[in-house]
C-alpha cells in the first residue's frame, strides 16, 4: 500500500524534529566524556551540559507525547475524564507549572511568569490533558519563539463574570503573521516566519486545539506583549460537562451556595 503524501510529510517532519534533540543529547554526552577523561572539566560546565541534555530529552518526550495523542485522537480513542477541582487547586497547579518552566526559561534568558487573577470556586476539567496537551504545548512553543535572544513569556489565568476561565500565553517574540493565524491549528501547520518554533511536525498546536474543543472551549490568536509576539488565549467554561455523579453534584451545589452566601 502506497503511503499518502500527508503520511510521507509526517514521517519526514517527525524524523527531522526528533533528530535535532537526539543530536544535542549525543553531542553533550561526548563533551562530558571528554571532560571526565581529561580531568579538566569543571563542575559548572558539566552541570550546564547536563542541563542542555535534559532539555533536549524533555523536548523529545514532548514530541513523542504529541504524536501518541494525535494518533489516539484520529482513532477516536482519546477521551476526557473530568474531575472537580477547587480554585485553590488550580492556583497550586499553576504555581507548579511556573516552577516547572522557570529553569528552562532561565537557561534561555527568558523572563517567565504566571499571573493569577480571580478564579471560579470550582472547575470540572480533565486537568491533566489540558495541562500536558494544551497549556504546556503553548508555553513550550512560546519559550522556543523567544528563546534564541531572550524575551518575555507570561501566562495570565483569570475568570469572567460568566464563569468562563481564560488562560492567555503571551510572548514578545517574532509572532505569527495575521493572515496565517486561522490555519496554524491544522495538523503539520507551521508559521512561515519561524519554522523552528513549532517542533514535532506541527502537532502541538493541533493537539492544543483538539483538547480545548473537547472541553467546549476555544483558542484565539491575538497580538502579543508590547505590540510584538503572539498571544494564545484559551477560553473554557468552568463546568463544561454535566456532572453525572449525584453525590458530587450535590456537594458542588452546596459549596456554591456557601460561596454565594
Amino acid at each position: 500500500m502506497r503511503a499518502s503524501d500527508n503520511e510521507v510529510d509526517f514521517i519526514a517532519s517527525v524524523t527531522h524534529d526528533l533528530k535535532s534533540p537526539l543530536n544535542a543529547i549525543l553531542g553533550t554526552i561526548e563533551m562530558l566524556k571528554a571532560e571526565i577523561a581529561s580531568d579538566n572539566g569543571s563542575k559548572e560546565n558539566m552541570l550546564e551540559n547536563l542541563a542542555i541534555a535534559s532539555m533536549a530529552g524533555a523536548d523529545m518526550l514532548e514530541q513523542i507525547q504529541n504524536m501518541i495523542t494525535t494518533a489516539r485522537m484520529q482513532a477516536g480513542k482519546e477521551t476526557i475524564h473530568p474531575a472537580l477541582l477547587s480554585g485553590s487547586d488550580l492556583i497550586e497547579r499553576a504555581r507548579n507549572m511556573e516552577r516547572t518552566f522557570k529553569n528552562e526559561a532561565r537557561c534561555k534568558k527568558v523572563d517567565f511568569s504566571v499571573v493569577i487573577g480571580k478564579l471560579p470556586a470550582f472547575v470540572y476539567w480533565d486537568i491533566n490533558k489540558l495541562r500536558y496537551f494544551a497549556i504546556n504545548n503553548l508555553v513550550s512553543n512560546a519559550l522556543k519563539f523567544v528563546g534564541h535572544t531572550g524575551g518575555i513569556v507570561q501566562v495570565l489565568i483569570e475568570s469572567d463574570d460568566a464563569n468562563n476561565v481564560t488562560i492567555a500565553i503571551m510572548d514578545d517574540g517574532p509572532g505569527i503573521p495575521e493572515n496565517e493565524r486561522a490555519s496554524v491549528f491544522g495538523k503539520f501547520s507551521q508559521a512561515s516566519n519561524n519554522q523552528q518554533s513549532f517542533h514535532g511536525g506541527g502537532l502541538g498546536l493541533f493537539n492544543a486545539h483538539q483538547i480545548t474543543t473537547m472541553h467546549h472551549g476555544k483558542i484565539e490568536i491575538l497580538d502579543g506583549l508590547h505590540g510584538r509576539g503572539v498571544t494564545f488565549k484559551i477560553t473554557l467554561p468552568a463546568i463544561p460537562f454535566e456532572i453525572e455523579n449525584v453525590e458530587l453534584r450535590e456537594m458542588l451545589e452546596l459549596e456554591m451556595e456557601c460561596v454565594a452566601g
